[in-house]
């Protein structure tokens, strides 16, 4: 589910923090056993990271295309054959470029395709956190097995 971007949902967000939530734990017990998980947890989340930075990218460059169509959508420049393939009617009003602002922010089309790149975008920063949180794995580790060393009298 996380890496289905077909339809981007705060499901997805929630389901990557599940899955951190499992992951982020450190069985101190098995220290070396938590090392060996550092790589491969690392590439899960770089994985995810990718999907979703190449899915954004790909989202903004339609959002892009859109706002232009609507730009002409609202300004009563659209020819028939674009309408007809967007199964949109004609606009009936004539805008001045003051208002032209206020009807493409609340338009629902382009506020739909804002929402998708807002979630490709935290899962991108969530990824990021996540993947910076592991390489400071390796130092907490090293860190339990000291502090394990010192309590059962090692030096």
């Amino acid at each position: 589910m996380i890496l289905d971007i077909s339809k981007p949902s705060p499901a997805q967000v929630d389901a990557l923090l599940e899955e951190w939530n499992k992951d982020a734990k450190i069985d101190k017990l098995e220290p070396a056993d938590e090392l060996r998980k550092i790589p491969m947890l690392h590439a899960k989340y770089i994985n995810i990271l990718s999907v979703h930075r190449r899915a954004f990218k790909e989202n903004e460059r339609r959002n892009t295309k859109l706002r232009r169509i609507k730009y002409e959508y609202y300004m009563g420049r659209l020819d028939q054959e674009t309408l007809k393939k967007y199964n949109w009617q004609p606009f009936l009003y004539v805008l001045k470029t003051g208002d032209l602002a206020m009807y493409m922010e609340s338009d629902s089309d382009l506020l739909n395709a804002k929402a998708v790149l807002a979630i490709h975008e935290e899962m991108m920063d969530l990824c990021e956190r996540i993947i910076k949180e592991l390489g400071s794995r390796t130092y907490q580790l090293k860190d339990v097995i000291a502090w394990e060393k010192f309590i059962s009298g090692g030096h």
